[in-house]
């Protein structure tokens, strides 16, 4: 079930959640949570594209995968062909990427990099907190706030 959500929502561990908050721009918080179906991914990776690339203004994304289950080889395959296929808006309007997760999601999201580098530069961190003080700097650094 893909639910929207508010960034202050507390997400049961048993619930799947892929959000799209664009509600700070240019600070993009997206959450990804519990075991989504590739459908759901699908319809979440065409609202990125809809409500965030399609502006075609600089932002930056945090990505909170704190309580994500791991995405399969599919899945993995799908993200990167998302970034593939978008990768002209992502180089041109994305100055950062953010992750909130555990090690285990680090390595399935370095596996995607492998298949598709961000074109930007990205870090992966524990906290939400860490995370949106990473993305204010990335915006402070290119003038925006």
């Amino acid at each position: 079930m893909i639910r929207k959500t508010s960034t202050s929502d507390i997400v049961p561990a048993h619930e799947t959640v892929l959000t799209v908050d664009t509600g700070r721009w240019p600070l993009v918080v997206l959450t990804f949570a519990g075991r989504p179906t590739t459908a759901d991914l699908t319809a979440h990776l065409a609202e990125i594209e809809e409500l965030v690339l399609q502006r075609k203004l600089p932002f930056v994304q945090v990505i909170d995968q704190a309580r994500a289950a791991a995405p399969d080889a599919m899945q993995r395959a799908l993200i990167a062909d998302h970034q593939t296929q978008q990768e002209v808006l992502y180089r041109a309007y994305c100055i950062g990427e953010v992750y909130v997760t555990s090690p285990r999601i680090r390595g399935a999201m370095v596996a995607v990099f492998w298949l598709a580098k961000p074109p930007y530069p990205y870090a992966f961190v524990d906290t939400r907190k860490e995370g949106i003080d990473w993305a204010r700097s990335r915006l402070r650094s290119h003038g925006l706030r």
